[in-house]
């Protein structure tokens, strides 16, 4: 026992008692130790007995060694003094080279084993240490090279998993585009026949009317034969001549023409009369949206020039007390609903398509609508006869209104904002007078929808007409001023109450290689779908005033 080894070996290791170098070994690990007794100091056996030595205090040691030597006890490996197996190594080794000692078998045997040098991996048998460490490396570095290929062969599989997984993904959508596209082209043939349906209703409508007239016209035709021969008998009884009896008829005749186009007159001239005098008491109605209108410009003025805060939640804020005030007039007066109103992105582009009433009241309560909800403000796009408009350069700065190009909403779109358009424009809505869609030659909003792969929103509002009207009387002579001068000069008066209900239809998604036109017609064919379905048929003012009013006649 050596007194000065102190054996404080660093954390995680163990002080070798042999060489005292430390080396790495924990509780249940101990094969570094072992490896280096073998390689280091040649020992190849009682590797526990060395450990556990190593392990012992300082102390503990002392004690075992007192206890030797004051007993003198010896294990059963020290030989007997008089016994003649006994060899001196050093000796041996010295004479080594001068004479031959025969050593004893059991001495021969551990020196012959001392010379044999395991591998714990493949238990192969090596005569020099070198070998030994040799044939490790090589195990090792072979091991090594195997470790790798099968890295290689794994991220081989996970990349042909992977691959034929994004080949399954694309499969997929390839299949779910087709079935969309078999379902539009599937949807428009029942729109197609449908149409084909109800022209040939109408067809045959028209030409039963077309029968029935003529029968009426026979009839007719058969009574007055009847009245003629009548009188025809009685003048000859009271013996007048044929040519005054014809004379008679012919004024007869003629006297009931005028009479009936008297009657036709008078009843064209009392609907008229209604209708001006309708205009004369509500021609108001408008100017009070326009006054409306200009009371918000003022608003978002007072906002910009006299808030503190920033400009832009300056105006924000300002917007958002106009939404709110637009709300609550559209569902004070008109009693505005929305249906639909999830098929409106909170987030992300969209081309909403409307159909356009003779005042867009319906359309600014859509507007105040997605505010209120997302706080997104849709960019219209607008006639540009609104320019004409006293203070039309505010309406434009603070409520996103402007004739944009197809450029300028395509750039919209692609920043993900919002953007309205009435494709039927003036004409729709001041000269339509059945809530047909007339779109004419309008493809633009379709163009920059499959420019920007954009989906389309389609709205109707029920009533919108029975709230606002246009002249009916001498509409052609509206007509014709409008194509002449391009300015909505046609009267238009109301105002009503009426109860509006905005339906926002589903998306449509334009597909690939549909043309602009193929596209216009499925918007088309999906608006007129909401009036349809929407729209009751014979709505009149007094009708539309009393569906909503009913609870309290």
């Amino acid at each position: 026992m050596d007194p000065q080894w102190n054996g404080a070996p660093p954390s995680g290791s163990l002080t070798c008692m042999l060489c005292r170098g430390s080396v790495p070994c924990a509780k249940n690990e101990t094969q570094h130790f072992r490896s280096h007794l073998q390689h280091h100091h040649g020992v190849f056996y009682h590797h526990e007995v060395i450990l556990s030595v190593n392990v012992l205090s300082k102390d503990y040691l002392r004690r075992i060694v007192q206890e030797y030597e004051r007993s003198g006890d010896k294990s059963e490996l020290v030989g007997e003094e008089d016994s003649q197996d006994v060899v001196e190594l050093e000796e041996t080794t010295e004479n080594a080279s001068n004479s031959s000692v025969i050593l004893p078998t059991r001495v021969k045997d551990i020196i012959e084993e001392a010379k044999v040098h395991n591998c714990r991996s493949c238990n192969a048998k090596f005569g020099k240490l070198g070998d030994l460490i040799e044939h490790v490396n090589e195990y090792t570095a072979d091991d090594k090279r195997e470790q790798e290929n099968i890295e290689m062969n794994r991220q081989s599989l996970e990349n042909e998993r992977r691959r034929l997984i994004e080949e399954k993904r694309v499969i997929k959508q390839r299949k779910e585009i087709e079935r969309k596209r078999l379902e539009g082209e599937k949807l428009k043939m029942q729109r197609e026949i449908r149409i084909k349906r109800q022209e040939e209703l109408s067809h045959t409508d028209e030409v039963a009317n077309s029968e029935e007239n003529m029968k009426m016209d026979v009839d007719k035709r058969n009574v007055m034969n009847e009245i003629n021969a009548r009188n025809r008998t009685e003048a000859r009884k009271e013996g007048l001549s044929f040519e005054s009896t014809e004379k008679v008829l012919l004024t007869n005749s003629l006297l009931n023409s005028s009479k009936t186009r008297a009657t036709s007159l008078l009843k064209h001239c009392k609907s008229a009369l209604l209708e001006i005098l309708l205009w004369y008491f509500t021609w108001l109605g408008p100017f009070n949206l326009l006054l409306l209108i200009y009371v918000n410009i003022l608003m978002c003025l007072f906002f910009e020039f006299f808030s503190e805060e920033a400009e832009t939640k300056a105006m924000k804020k300002a917007f958002s007390m106009v939404a709110k005030m637009w709300s609550s007039y559209t569902s004070f007066w008109h009693g505005q609903t929305f249906v639909g109103m999830d098929n409106i992105p909170r987030e992300g582009p969209a081309v909403i398509v409307w159909y356009h009433g003779p005042m867009p009241v319906d359309y600014l309560g859509l507007i105040a609508e997605v505010f209120n909800r997302d706080g997104r403000v849709i960019n219209s796009v607008v006639d540009r006869c609104l320019s004409n408009v006293p203070g039309s350069g505010y309406i434009k700065k603070y409520f996103k209104c402007d004739a944009f190009s197809k450029v300028q909403c395509a750039g919209l779109l692609e920043s993900g904002q919002l953007v309205g358009i009435a494709p039927g424009g003036s004409r729709e809505a001041l000269f339509d007078a059945s809530y047909g869609v007339y779109w004419g030659k309008r493809v633009g909003f379709a163009k920059v929808a499959l420019l920007t792969s954009t989906p389309i929103i389609p709205i109707f509002t029920e009533n919108i007409r029975e709230a606002y009207c246009t002249m009916s009387t001498a509409r052609k002579l509206w007509s014709t001023l409008f194509e002449m001068t391009k300015l909505s000069i046609v009267p238009i008066y109301g105002g009503f109450p009426v109860k509006l209900t905005t339906h926002v239809g589903t998306p449509i998604t334009p597909h690939k290689g549909e043309t602009a036109d193929m596209l216009k017609q499925r918007v088309k064919m999906a608006v007129q779908e909401l009036v349809n379905a929407n729209q009751k048929k014979g709505q009149t003012i007094k009708s539309a005033l009393i569906e909503r009013y009913e609870t309290f006649v």
